[in-house]
């Protein structure tokens, strides 16, 4: 999604900018005087409706709402990913690529108190020997129990090297302790998942395309590789894509040097680049496969693109978004960004990744991604494109993987979702019941917790005994109804609760039909590496 940074724009006044901008620009062109005028025209407009408004509407307005709102407005009619963000937006959308600086935890609300859900390994509050389970039950002396979500992040994420005091609670202990923690900046992992699936195939998941990226896959990879790595799931379903650059970075890991992965074109002449794979790589050509799916935008299908167009690995799962416009940043005075499109991404066969928006409401536009049917008929009418070694493909509609799979799970019921996502967190609590009926489990491995460990039936019924004795209204006849769904929740939870991610991967995967199915296809990705041209030339 980004793409180069420009100088800050330091003129304060909304109006000015416009006007300032096109009259420096077009002052000695006589000819563009009258658009020139006419735009001066219509900005006093906009200033004096501005004005009257706050001067004598019946209500107060908020007068920074309404111009943010009328730029969303000048925007909406252009491509669906220009954008317009408060720097109140911009702080939040840069914490999922840069991280942020605090204590380093997850936490939710249950029973009124701040209750950590897992910790950042290598964080503040990982030193200091937090676990999961603990309850902050003071902040800085003042009580935080009865706080709401929204106002633990404000309290508790500051400025790195500031202090924070926190109360914990914990089951173990007598009474609560009291804590001094320096706030760090807190790294957000874009490769959550890096283990193996059986002997010598190996899983990696990359869940965004952040600044570390590079960096983390190549950890990933290394380590894998000690293990005997002899054939790799990489896995880009619901990466919405990230920077540019880590896009590159991750393609040129399975490629030789010199190989186009990306080039981009737009109006202007430095919107014309090309990127190639560098000669850095130093990992061997083993057996690939990468899952896509709807969610999988920008960067995870320059990603899947190139790896695709190189025949290099087996692109597997359901189309890709078809998000292939390039945003450029312009930053404002006030911290706001105008993240505008200005150029579109294609792959090495010249296939662009942009999906047609013309003549389409932005609601229409992001529902026909989980259209499949509508999908296929437009598949149809899109421009045919080879690989490099002859397979022919599609433009103009993401990436259209080499193989069909989707999940065969049945959806989980309303019911099942309601108790799961209630505030009062009944799958969580009933899971330290489970932990200390059953104390063996934490001698166990999450592989083997996953594949050996089974909630009974009479769990569930005991399950949904103590979640109506909570006050939940409902019938135990719904619990037992759904036996099979909340033996799943409560295993997946106690296997995050001791392992982390990884835990709750290996329990995932039970219901994860697309990788399981995809694993099975190896001898097709084999088949494919050995024909492909990267074979026969660098």
């Amino acid at each position: 999604m980004i793409s180069r940074i420009r100088k800050k724009i330091t003129i304060p006044v909304l109006s000015v900018i416009f006007i300032s901008t096109i009259s420096i620009s077009f002052v000695y062109s006589n000819w563009l005087a009258p658009i020139v005028d006419n735009i001066y025209v219509k900005m006093k407009v906009f200033n004096a409706v501005m004005q009257t408004i706050q001067r004598v509407y019946v209500d107060d307005v908020d007068i920074d709402n309404l111009i943010n709102n009328a730029i969303s407005g000048m925007l909406k009619d252009l491509d669906p990913h220009t954008n317009y963000m408060t720097s109140d937006q911009v702080k939040k959308w840069s914490q999922q690529y840069e991280g942020y600086s605090g204590i380093g935890i997850r936490f939710d609300i249950i029973n009124d108190k701040i209750t950590i859900m897992s910790i950042i390994e290598g964080g503040p509050s990982y030193r200091l020997g937090f676990r999961p389970g603990d309850r902050i039950i003071k902040i800085n002396s003042q009580s935080a129990v009865g706080i709401k979500q929204d106002a633990v992040p404000k309290l508790l994420m500051g400025k790195s090297g500031t202090t924070v005091n926190v109360t914990i609670e914990r089951k173990s202990w007598d009474k609560p302790k009291e804590f001094t923690i320096v706030r760090e900046s807190i790294h957000v992992d874009s490769v959550p998942n890096s283990l193996f699936l059986e002997d010598g195939i190996g899983y990696i998941r990359i869940s965004r395309f952040s600044a570390t990226t590079s960096e983390e896959l190549e950890e990933a990879l290394d380590k894998l590789e000690s293990e005997n790595l002899q054939k790799l799931v990489l896995d880009l379903r619901g990466n919405s894509g990230g920077y540019l650059q880590m896009a590159v970075e991750v393609s040129e890991k399975f490629l030789p040097s010199k190989k186009m992965i990306v080039y981009t074109q737009g109006k202007t002449p430095q919107s014309h680049r090309e990127y190639h794979s560098s000669s850095n790589t130093k990992h061997r050509m083993i057996p690939l496969i990468v899952l896509i799916d709807q969610g999988s935008a920008s960067a995870s299908e320059i990603v899947a693109g190139a790896i695709q167009d190189w025949d290099r690995g087996l692109i597997m799962g359901t189309t890709s978004f078809g998000k292939g416009l390039v945003q450029t940043q312009y930053p404002f005075q006030d911290g706001s960004v105008l993240l505008i499109t200005t150029a579109r991404y294609y792959t090495p066969s010249g296939r662009l990744i942009q999906r047609d928006y013309n003549d389409k409401s932005i609601e229409d536009y992001y529902r026909e991604v989980y259209n499949d049917s509508l999908r296929e008929i437009n598949y149809a009418s899109l421009p045919k494109f080879k690989t490099f070694s002859g397979r022919e493909v599609r433009g103009g509609g993401g990436i259209t993987p080499d193989q069909w799979l989707e999940n065969k799970e049945n959806s989980t019921s309303d019911f099942v979702i309601k108790v799961a996502w209630n505030s009062e967190r009944y799958i969580y609590t009933f899971s330290e019941q489970i932990l200390s009926q059953y104390p063996k489990i934490k001698a166990m491995t999450a592989r083997q917790f996953a594949n050996e460990f089974e909630i009974s039936e009479e769990s569930i019924k005991t399950f949904g005994e103590f979640v109506i004795d909570k006050g939940y209204g409902t019938e135990l006849s719904n619990f037992e109804d759904n036996t099979m769904d909340f033996q799943f929740l409560l295993k997946r939870e106690i296997a995050y609760r001791l392992w982390g991610e990884e835990g709750q991967f290996y329990v995932n995967l039970i219901r994860d039909t697309v990788l399981q199915e995809a694993s099975k296809h190896f001898k097709d990705a084999s088949q494919l590496l050995s024909m492909s041209s990267l074979n026969n030339k660098n």
